[in-house]
């Protein structure tokens, strides 16, 4: 039977990427089997057919050329996916070109076997319920038109009536079989439909989680968690403008935390990493929640104070100075204490974000200068 033709598939090769191979193997694999399916299906209505043939309903000669036809169209879909020759496609499955041989062996099913037309029209129905799955419904009505009128030429021109065949215990027990074998195939598809409904249903909340990350770690550091230099930069740029339009006081202080070559050296690296991931959380933690904190660069660090003049800043950066030293840095090396030193600037009206940093950074050099933990105001 057709229950294979619910070729849908979640798997369809993106045009591009790292990933591409692994998505077309995967494409080809589904595509594939999928085809086996049909080609099973089509192995079943022969045998249907052929006991139908046993039972005198329809002669041998049709139903054998509906069963290999049935047999050539699966080998013809088998090496067009094995050879990757619908890769370039829109819709790599193509299913309306699919779907359309299958109406077309339907329609000369029942134009060979006209006493059999109902159990073609089943198998027709089970073809457009597949094809509805997978295309659009601009695709599929005017397709489900056309096969309609088609299917309505065919019984006209043979002149049969559609009926159910009965004419003998033999038959009536075949028809059974065979308009049960159509309800269970309706069961599969809906359960097919219901699988992979909930494997995009899955695969869109990975994309969104994975979507929500590459979001997150385009404006995050990695390590520390906290905003990056260019979403520093950013949120700078428009505290300085809101500042050139309200006269608010703006200050940014530039850290840097003292001798952490030396710990990264002496250390390793991880000790390095915690150290910043600790002087990141202390910070974070004290900040206020109108203050933007963020990593500058390596071992800098940049706090955007929205109004607060640079006086006013020196209390905070000085909580954030004793709070380091009453931490605990056991964990990562005995007898470790680790200092920080500071440049503050206060924005100036017009000032740009690169004057106003670069004397940040100059009075951060001159504290570093002045031995180290301290703060300078430039």
């Amino acid at each position: 039977m057709q229950a294979a033709t619910a070729y849908a598939s979640a798997d369809a090769p993106p045009p591009a990427g790292g990933l591409q191979s692994d998505r077309q193997a995967t494409f080809t694999r589904h595509a594939l089997r999928n085809v086996r399916i049909i080609s099973y299906s089509y192995l079943i209505d022969g045998l249907v057919l052929s006991l139908f043939a046993l039972a005198g309903t329809v002669p041998w000669v049709p139903v054998a050329a509906y069963t290999v036809m049935g047999l050539l169209i699966g080998t013809f879909w088998t090496v067009v996916f094995q050879n990757g020759w619908t890769l370039g496609a829109k819709d790599p499955h193509m299913p309306m070109t699919m779907s359309l041989t299958h109406q077309v062996l339907q329609l000369a099913g029942m134009a060979l076997m006209p006493k059999l037309s109902v159990m073609f029209l089943l198998i027709l129905f089970i073809v457009f319920t597949s094809l509805a799955m997978r295309v659009a419904p601009r695709r599929a009505v005017p397709a489900c038109a056309a096969i309609c009128v088609g299917a309505g030429l065919v019984l006209a021109m043979g002149g049969t009536t559609v009926r159910i065949p009965d004419a003998n215990i033999a038959e009536q027990v075949l028809s059974w079989a065979f308009v049960s074998l159509t309800l269970w195939q309706c069961i599969w598809i809906g359960l097919f439909n219901g699988t992979m409904t909930a494997t995009l249903k899955r695969r869109s909340r990975e994309l969104a989680a994975l979507t929500r990350k590459v979001q997150h770690l385009a404006h995050h550091d990695e390590l520390t968690g906290l905003l990056n230099r260019r979403s520093l930069l950013a949120i700078l740029a428009g505290e300085q403008q809101h500042a050139d339009r309200t006269g608010q006081a703006l200050t940014v202080a530039l850290f840097d935390l003292d001798h952490f070559k030396a710990i990264n050296d002496t250390l390793g690296h991880p000790a390095g990493d915690r150290t910043l991931k600790r002087f990141a959380a202390t910070v974070q933690q004290l900040a206020r929640t109108t203050d933007r904190f963020g990593r500058y660069g390596g071992e800098e660090f940049l706090l955007v104070l929205a109004g607060t003049p640079p006086d006013g800043a020196r209390v905070p950066v000085e909580r954030f100075r004793e709070a380091l030293r009453a931490r605990g840095w056991d964990d990562v090396a005995p007898d470790l204490h680790v200092t920080f030193s500071c440049g503050l600037a206060g924005h100036l009206p017009g000032e740009s974000t690169e004057d106003l940093l670069r004397r940040a950074d100059a009075a951060l050099y001159r504290a570093k200068h002045d031995g180290r933990d301290c703060t300078r105001a430039g």
